[in-house]
């Protein structure tokens, strides 16, 4: 190649379609030296596994940013070996991948070692723990919105007092152990206020001032789909005690 590999890089990146082909063909070796590393057998380029390799090599450079310290090869090794480890995962097959970790045998292009790897490899998972919160806040959010409540709403309407928040949790969990209450409120979109007062004590002006952290607290603990959201907030509870 007659051109340096960062220069085409940054012109892949900048959106140069000839450059990136270019780039793709340079690193075909590379990327079947990679999968086969991680899969611990020879991979042809008919096989299922090359293909998420290109894959993952389109979007190691997409996302690689010379400040990450790595270099490209190694960050492009890290996330071919992440779309690889996720696919075994989806298929059911990463027990038969943890012991795919390379042992340091050096090839040239692949230079991580298991520590890195391993970190690499924890990483994703928060990665990909940190999408999947995202998701379920984004529904979450639309779910709000059907009781007249926004996600941005909570921090202005939430209690001022501890004692107050942690009352409010308290009812929340309690709400959810009684079925005609939480079928009232997904019906009408409004809180069973005479059954709960006949419960919990509380005037109804503290009641209908909490309504809408009520509500978002409610369909946190209710809901299976929020249990993220909900694990979240109850580390929170957990350290108000």
């Amino acid at each position: 190649m007659d051109r340096p590999i960062d220069e085409i890089l940054h012109q892949a990146q900048a959106g140069n379609k000839i450059d990136r082909d270019l780039l793709i063909d340079y690193y075909r070796p590379f990327i079947l030296r990679a999968v086969s590393h991680v899969c611990k057998r020879q991979v042809s380029w008919s096989q299922d596994e090359a293909s998420i390799g290109i894959i993952a090599l389109n979007e190691a450079i997409d996302r690689y940013q010379e400040a990450s310290g790595k270099s490209f090869d190694n960050y492009a090794y890290m996330v071919i070996r992440h779309r690889l480890v996720d696919e075994f995962r989806r298929q059911g097959k990463y027990a038969q991948m943890e012991s795919a970790v390379w042992d340091g045998a050096h090839d040239e292009g692949i230079a991580q070692t298991p520590l890195e790897i391993a970190s690499s490899l924890e990483l994703y998972d928060r990665e990909q723990t940190a999408q999947a919160l995202a998701e379920e806040l984004r529904l979450y959010d639309e779910t709000l919105r059907q009781y007249g409540v926004a996600l941005e709403d909570l921090e202005a309407c939430s209690p001022k007092h501890r004692d107050t928040r942690k009352q409010m949790i308290r009812m929340a969990q309690t709400f959810g152990e009684h079925p005609q209450w939480l079928n009232t409120l997904k019906t009408t979109k409004r809180l069973p206020a005479k059954e709960m007062l006949s419960v919990f004590k509380v005037s109804s002006k503290t009641l209908e001032r909490n309504r809408k952290y009520l509500i978002a607290l409610i369909l946190i603990y209710a809901c299976g789909e929020f249990q993220r959201i909900k694990n979240t907030v109850a580390v929170a509870d957990g350290e108000e005690d």
